[in-house]
């Protein structure tokens, strides 16, 4: 059965990946004029920005919840501290990024504006600065870049150990089924070895009554004292295999 906290952790991380590359983007035409073009693809991207940053906090406080519930009695979910630590970990460094993001966000504008005024100002040095924000975006997106491939790197790493841990507790499972099964098995032979004992047991007994009859029969003056004995003892032997069937 698939953990569900790991199915919204993956949608969680690709959401953010995607918000990252769209906040990328949106900083490039933050940081210069834009053509009426661009300025409706400015407010474009800054409307889905939030959308899908107020997504992600949900999906994150889902997870927070889950965390919550289980720290209280991590073995009956399968986790252990070590495990809840990690977790919260994902959960409080993704909620500081969303932050950060929307701190990005709601200072650019009033960035915008001040740039604005400068070129108005001085038309040779609002092109001096355009220049410079530009090339301070262009550091931005590589270390952006850079930091992303780093964090997915460490991510794919966290799933590879989430993975096998989650083989260890299958194979320990597995262990475990199969030691009540060979503890099983030898409850079931021991009695099989008790039942193939009566049987035995009840086996010498018929015998031993068989060879009694055959000696009163041989015996031609006790014919009714015979008779008596045989039904007595084909009484026994039902009475005998009415208790062990």
């Amino acid at each position: 059965m698939s953990d569900p906290f790991l199915i919204v952790q993956d949608e969680v991380v690709s959401s953010f990946d995607q918000a990252r590359m769209l906040l990328t983007s949106w900083k490039k035409l933050d940081a210069k004029r834009r053509s009426p073009q661009e300025e409706n693809e400015y407010q474009y991207m800054t409307d889905e920005l939030h959308s899908s940053l107020k997504a992600i906090s949900t999906d994150l406080n889902d997870l927070q919840e889950t965390i919550d519930v289980a720290r209280d009695f991590p073995e009956d979910y399968g986790l252990n501290a070590a495990k809840l630590n990690e977790r919260q970990q994902f959960v409080a460094a993704r909620f500081k990024a969303v932050d950060d993001m929307r701190r990005a966000l709601s200072a650019q504008p009033a960035a915008a504006t001040a740039a604005s005024s400068k070129i108005t100002a001085a038309a040779a040095a609002a092109a001096n600065s355009a220049a410079l924000n530009d090339s301070r975006a262009q550091s931005e997106s590589i270390a952006l870049e850079f930091t992303n491939n780093q964090g997915q790197q460490q991510m794919l790493m966290q799933q590879q150990d989430e993975h096998l841990d989650s083989m260890l507790g299958t194979v320990r499972n597995l262990h475990g089924i199969a030691g009540t099964m060979n503890t099983e098995l030898d409850s079931q032979a021991i009695l099989l070895d008790e039942v193939s004992d009566m049987v035995d047991r009840t086996q010498s007994n018929i015998q031993s009554a068989q060879r009694k009859v055959q000696k009163f029969l041989s015996d031609k003056g006790n014919r009714s004292l015979h008779i008596i004995i045989i039904l007595f003892i084909v009484i026994l032997v039902l009475l005998l295999l009415v208790i062990f069937t």
